[in-house]
């Protein structure tokens, strides 16, 4: 295909310069995953299933998962000496009685950063009751 571009050029198709190229890519409205809604649970469940880590294994800080933005925020800074002894995140389109997704407690030996999603299996469960649901049972 030949074209002109104005300089008396024919010949190849004109790229467009890269402050151009910026221009456009940033005019286009692009929407973000969701790690709860728009990851999928995984075509293996409930064998193996996908889980978004929140918080990274030996973090002194809570990570959490931003329900309406779906990023993941600061929720609050441990000051005592405990750290998080390993990977904590929730499986994706699950719903619980506190209205936040499954909890899951990621054991392995390597520390994975909040936000990542990897695949796991259950061994086993543990109930545990949230801080704020144990307030309301008082």
């Amino acid at each position: 295909m030949s074209t002109n571009d104005n300089n008396g050029n024919d010949g190849e198709k004109r790229t467009p310069k890269l402050n151009e190229r910026i221009l456009s890519s940033l005019s286009k409205r692009t929407v973000a995953a969701h790690p709860w809604h728009d990851l999928e649970i995984g075509p293996e469940a409930p064998k193996v299933f996908n889980v978004v880590v929140e918080i990274t294994k030996g973090s002194k800080v809570k990570y959490e998962l931003d329900k309406k933005t779906g990023m993941i925020k600061v929720d609050r800074i441990l000051y005592s000496s405990v750290v998080y002894p390993h990977n904590y995140g929730f499986i994706p389109r699950t719903l619980c009685e506190d209205n936040d997704p499954l909890d899951v407690l990621v054991l392995m030996q390597e520390p994975v950063l909040p936000g990542c999603f990897l695949r796991a299996r259950a061994i086993g469960l543990m109930p545990m009751i949230d801080q704020v649901m144990y307030m309301l049972h008082l």
